[in-house]
This record gives C-alpha cells, sequence and structure tokens, in this order.
C-alpha cells in the first residue's frame, strides 16, 4: 500500500512538473536533482509524520534529518518559518513541496542536500530606445537607468551629432522620456533631468557632458521646485480618454503638473516651475481646462508649442500663446466687435477671412476664455425665406349724364354714340325733323347753327396689381427691396451778362424725379420658433405735370410695424386706403336746381375711386 502511495505522488509530482516547467525552470532542476538523489539514496525515499505551525525551516529539516539518518544542510533561512501538515509524505516530496512554498533552492553533493533561500538573477535594464526624426529634426527616447554612453552612442549612430561623455561620466546612468522634442531641447532636457550641464560647440555638431559641480546642482534643484509628492488615484484619475478627475484638498501645482503630464505621456518643459499651493475638485475635464483652473489666479500660465507644453510666468512674453480658432458655422464679418471688451484686454484678435478663422495672441488663459466664448456662438445662424404679395387694388365708378344746348359759329353735324354710353350731338336740320315730327305742339324752327348734346355714360372699372417677390437673409440682418420709375425734368437758367448792353445767356440740365416701391423686413428668430419681423413700406406715385416741362408731382403712402408670427404663417399688413368722391353739375341758375328740370337743362357727373394697398407676408425658417 505504501508502495502504491509512492508512485502515486511521484506521478502527481511528474504532472506539476510537466504543467508548470515550461515557466518554471528553476523547479525542474530542483525536480531533476532530487530524483537522481533518490537512486544513488534511497534514504530519501523514506516516508515521515510531520506536522508544525511557525516553525523554523532550519529546525523543521534538522528534526527530519536527525529523525532519518539524512546529511540536509539549510544555510541563509534564519528568519523563514513553515507550516505544513503531512502524513507519510516521503523525504524528497518534502524537500521538492518546500523549495516550491517558499521559493527556496537545493544543491546535492553526493547524498548531501544544500538548501538556501533562491535568489532571482536582477534582469538587466531595458535597451535604451532612441529614435530620431530627419524630417523635423526632433528627438523621442525613453531610457531607464541606461548607460550614459550608450545612450550618447546610439544618438550619435542616429542622427550623426557627436556627444561625448568624459571618462568621469562612464559609470553615469540616466533616465528620461520625450517624444519628438525638437534635438537641442531633448538634450538640454535629459541633461537637467539627471544632474547633468550639456554644451554645444558653436557649429552646432558636437554636444559635451558634464557632471554639475555640488552647488549647482543644489541651485539647479531648489527644495521648492522638487516634488513633494505623488497623488493616488482617490485624488487623482485619468480615465480611458484622458478625461481628468482631481480630488485634492492642499497640493501643490508643481506636483499636480508632473504627475498630470507623467500619466497622459505630454511633452513639457518648465520656463518657471510654479511653486504654488491649491486646492482643486474637479471630474471628468480634459487636461487643458485643468491646466486653466490650475493657474486661475496664479501669476503662472502655460503654451503649447508642436505638442510641447511650455510653464512659466505671465508676465515673461515668451509665454504668450498664438491660436487659430477657426468658425464652423458662421463667418468671421464683424465677429471682433462681438467679443466682449473684457475678455480681450492685453490679448490681440485679428480675423482671418482666408480661413474663416480668428487668430489670438496672449496669456493662454484669456486665449481659452475667448475661444470657449466663440465655440459657444458659433452656431448655424437660421435662414429666412420671405414671401410677400403686394396687392394694389383700384376701384373707380363714374355716372355722368345732362343735355346741352347752343348756337355754333357754323352748322354742326348730327353724331352719335350709343355704346358703351349714349352721346349724341344733333344738328339744327336734326332738330327741326324732331320738332317737326312733333304733332300735338307747334314749338318752330331753330337756326342753322344751333345745336344739343346729349351725354349719358356709366363707368365702373376695377384695377388689381399684384406683385410677389421673394426675399431672404439669415437672422438678425435686414431683406430690402425696391423697385420704383424715373422721369426727367427740364430746369433752365437765364442769366445777363453786361450792365449797359445786356446779352442773356440761357443754359438748362435736366434733372431727375423718382417714385419708388421700397419693402425693408428685419426678421429675428426665437427659441420656440416664432418669427418678430419689423415691416418698413414705402410707396411713390407720380402724378400729372402742371406744365410740359414741370417737375411731376408725387405722392407717397407708407407704414412700419413690428409683428410676430409663427414659421410659415401668413400675414396680412394693409390699411392704407385712398379715396376720392367728386359730384359736380352745370346748369341755368335756379333751374339746374329743379329736380326734373336740371336733367333738361344740365350736366352732371358723380365720380368715386376707392384704392387699397394690402401686404401678405409669409416666412419660412431653413435651418
Amino acid at each position: 500500500m505504501k508502495r502504491l502511495r509512492g508512485i502515486f505522488c511521484f506521478l502527481l509530482c511528474l504532472f506539476t512538473v510537466s504543467a508548470y516547467g515550461q515557466s518554471d525552470d528553476r523547479l525542474a532542476v530542483i525536480e531533476r536533482r532530487l530524483d537522481s538523489l533518490a537512486v544513488r539514496d534511497t534514504l530519501y525515499l523514506a516516508e515521515v509524520d510531520v506536522s508544525v505551525g511557525k516553525m523554523p525551516l532550519a529546525e523543521l529539516l534538522r528534526s527530519v534529518a536527525k529523525v532519518n539518518a539524512l546529511s540536509i544542510s539549510v544555510k541563509g533561512a534564519g528568519d523563514l518559518v513553515v507550516t505544513c501538515n503531512f502524513n507519510r509524505a516521503r523525504v524528497v516530496d518534502l524537500l521538492y513541496f518546500l523549495c516550491k512554498e517558499y521559493t527556496l533552492d537545493l544543491e546535492v553533493i553526493g547524498n548531501i542536500v544544500s538548501i538556501w533561500p533562491y535568489a532571482k538573477t536582477p534582469a538587466p535594464p531595458p535597451e535604451p530606445k532612441v529614435v530620431y526624426y530627419p524630417n523635423d529634426t526632433t528627438l523621442s527616447y525613453d531610457l531607464i537607468a541606461a548607460s550614459l554612453t550608450e545612450v550618447a552612442r546610439r544618438i550619435t549612430d542616429s542622427c550623426g551629432v557627436n556627444l561625448i561623455v568624459p571618462q568621469s561620466l562612464y559609470g553615469q546612468r540616466v533616465s528620461g522620456y520625450v517624444a519628438r522634442m525638437p534635438f537641442a531641447e531633448a538634450i538640454f532636457t535629459l541633461a537637467s533631468t539627471n544632474g547633468l550641464e550639456a554644451s554645444c560647440d558653436k557649429s552646432g555638431r558636437t554636444w559635451t557632458f558634464e557632471a554639475l559641480p555640488v552647488d549647482d546642482k543644489a541651485s539647479a534643484s531648489p527644495s521648492p521646485y522638487r516634488r513633494r509628492m505623488t497623488y493616488g488615484s482617490s485624488q487623482l484619475a485619468i480615465d480611458s480618454l484622458g478625461r481628468i478627475t482631481a480630488s485634492i484638498g492642499r497640493g501643490n501645482v508643481y506636483d499636480i503638473l508632473l504627475d498630470v503630464c507623467e500619466e497622459l505621456h505630454l511633452d513639457y518643459f518648465f520656463i518657471a516651475p510654479p511653486n504654488v499651493q491649491t486646492g482643486i475638485f474637479v471630474k471628468d475635464v480634459d487636461v487643458e481646462t485643468l491646466f486653466d483652473v490650475l493657474f486661475t489666479g496664479t501669476p503662472y500660465t502655460y503654451y503649447v508649442e508642436e505638442g510641447i507644453y511650455m510653464f512659466g510666468e505671465a508676465k515673461d512674453e515668451k509665454v504668450f500663446s498664438t491660436k487659430v480658432i477657426p468658425m464652423v458655422y458662421r463667418t468671421v464679418d464683424n465677429l471682433t466687435e462681438i467679443i466682449p471688451d473684457n475678455l480681450k484686454k492685453k490679448i490681440q484678435v485679428t480675423a482671418f477671412p482666408d480661413l474663416n478663422s480668428m487668430i489670438c495672441s496672449g496669456d493662454q488663459r484669456a486665449v481659452s476664455r475667448i475661444e470657449h466664448f466663440l465655440k459657444s456662438i458659433d452656431k448655424t445662424v437660421p435662414l429666412i425665406t420671405i414671401e410677400v404679395m403686394i396687392v394694389d387694388a383700384s376701384k373707380e365708378v363714374m355716372l355722368e349724364a345732362g343735355l346741352g344746348l347752343g348756337v355754333g359759329t357754323k352748322p354742326t353735324k348730327t353724331t352719335a354714340t350709343f355704346s358703351p354710353g349714349v352721346e349724341m350731338t344733333l344738328g339744327a336740320e336734326a332738330i327741326n325733323n324732331v320738332l317737326d315730327a312733333t304733332g300735338i305742339v307747334r314749338l318752330g324752327r331753330v337756326t342753322e347753327n344751333f345745336y344739343a348734346n346729349l351725354k349719358m355714360m356709366d363707368d365702373n372699372g376695377t384695377i388689381d396689381l399684384r406683385s410677389t417677390p421673394k426675399l431672404s437673409t439669415l437672422n438678425g440682418h435686414v431683406a430690402t427691396l425696391s423697385s420704383g420709375e424715373m422721369q426727367y425734368y427740364k430746369e433752365t437758367n437765364n442769366t445777363y451778362m453786361g450792365t449797359q448792353n445786356p446779352v442773356q445767356s440761357t443754359s438748362y440740365v435736366w434733372k431727375n424725379v423718382e417714385a419708388n416701391m421700397t419693402l425693408s423686413i428685419l426678421p429675428y428668430v426665437s427659441q420656440d420658433g416664432h418669427i418678430t419681423m419689423t415691416v418698413e413700406l414705402t410707396q411713390s406715385e407720380f402724378t400729372s405735370r402742371t406744365e410740359a416741362e414741370a417737375p411731376p408731382g408725387t405722392t407717397t403712402r407708407s407704414f412700419k410695424s413690428m409683428i410676430r408670427v409663427q414659421n410659415g404663417e401668413t400675414v396680412l399688413l394693409g390699411g392704407i386706403d385712398r379715396n376720392s368722391h367728386e359730384k359736380s353739375s352745370q346748369g341755368l341758375p335756379f333751374i339746374a336746381r329743379v329736380p326734373v328740370l336740371r336733367w333738361i337743362f344740365g350736366k352732371h357727373k358723380n365720380s368715386r375711386q376707392d384704392r387699397r394697398l394690402n401686404v401678405f407676408i409669409k416666412p419660412t425658417v431653413i435651418y
């Protein structure tokens, strides 16, 4: 039975070794050494019962060796205690278990087993990564405790610029990380972050590293600018999208900047490290918003140049930022006047119509505020299409009737018109024939120059003029429609030259007079879709001339109104009416007033004219 258990344990060990041998060569070597030992000395196959709790390893193995007459040596594990409980376990299995669980190593010399704590061979430092980009002469490196001589050799081989390391710095180790930084700045950054000094000759092809003196090292990293602490995830957290959440009651701005830049792998350079204490509580903001908040109320600022964040004092002109802010939905025309004056203090703002952009130069924080303001108003301006119908209706009614009798200078021929109205002129012959035909009363005959004029006319007319223009304009801009007529008149000037025998000189000039119809509409679209419009209409018309060369008269009708309509709704603007009524009569005195006789011995005219101007407006918003 014991033999079967031994075979089972042996197979179990083989299975364990086969499963994990590829991941841990150390255990595979230990197993082979124990198997070889069990073949040479079968005492190591003896079974033991072990039950200990927190017992020093040396004491446990000394007891096992003494009971089973084995040779086991333990060194360097004085503080290691073990806890185990085994029944009928082979010694070789016990030794393998202890090596695996407590990271031990062993060596077999004959039948002597020597055990000590396993010490991993320290991994060599990673190879320094240096990349030079000849297109823009920038340098990237990722260094962790790399040899300065190896770094200098790799930079020299990649870009052809000689980096000289003195013999005193052959053992110097350097660390640092930059991405596509200009070559000179990258070398200066590597030297300053590792307590070194870098200098270049006049040709710019040879750089030399030197160790800073003790006093210079102290001044190069003054205590106010040393990192005091790093912040944990509960105080400063950055998600996979680069959004930052900070909850720091009291911290140094310099430390916060270092943590953020290193976490986001940003290239940075401190012109003047900001030694300012602050408290900040923000949630889910981008990195530039965080920097703006950190520097608010401080004499420090920053700007970005080719992906490198430069930090320094705001009064230093080298820290000024220049940014091109493109507009997406609106034009830059008159945009400079819209920006509030308090945002433009000490900031130069210029419109760049070629790219429909604004150029802002100055303190980065002020530039960011202007950029935020411009983006808040950079929205689609509604386009408004306005359908206008102008209706000028005219209605004229005239009734004219009367009988005229008289004696002319010569005989009058008889003429008559019966349609559309009755207008008859009767000569003396026709009148005498009528008088002769009347058999009841003999009225006599009229002279040959006598005539009679009978007129009866009813005139009724309607004129309807329609104009249907369409206007389009942006929200808040005036749309204007104008049409009209121009007439000319002659103005004559008479000039007399001389005193005793004056000579008259006549000159003339043609001048013009306009009669126009002008419609202007100023629309505003509100959030609820209503449209407020200021409508102004002016209409002028010519009247008849008093003389052939006199200027024509004009009449003007106009109105101005402010209305509010829904999108697509039609509104009527009217009320410009002109009404005229003329009633006249001609006839013999006193007789023309008699009700019946006035129609025989007089003429009557009754005329009425009505004119109305109506304007229909239908605005439609197009986003």
